[in-house]
C-alpha cells in the first residue's frame, strides 16, 4: 500500500470509531440511537416502552 491509501484508511477508521463512541455515549445517557428522537418512527411504541 502506498501512503495516500494508508492516510485515507486511517481517516475512515477514525471517523468510524468516533461514530461508535458517540452512539455508546448516547445509549448510556438513555437517549435514542436515531437522531430524530423516534417521534415519527413507526415502531416508537414497541422500542421505547416506558
Amino acid at each position: 500500500m502506498n501512503l495516500p491509501t494508508i492516510i485515507i484508511l486511517s481517516v475512515i477508521a477514525v471517523i468510524f470509531v468516533a461514530i461508535v463512541i458517540n452512539e455508546i455515549r448516547k445509549k448510556k445517557q438513555g437517549k435514542s440511537s436515531c437522531s430524530c428522537g423516534c417521534g415519527g418512527c413507526a415502531f416508537k411504541d414497541s422500542c421505547n416502552k416506558k
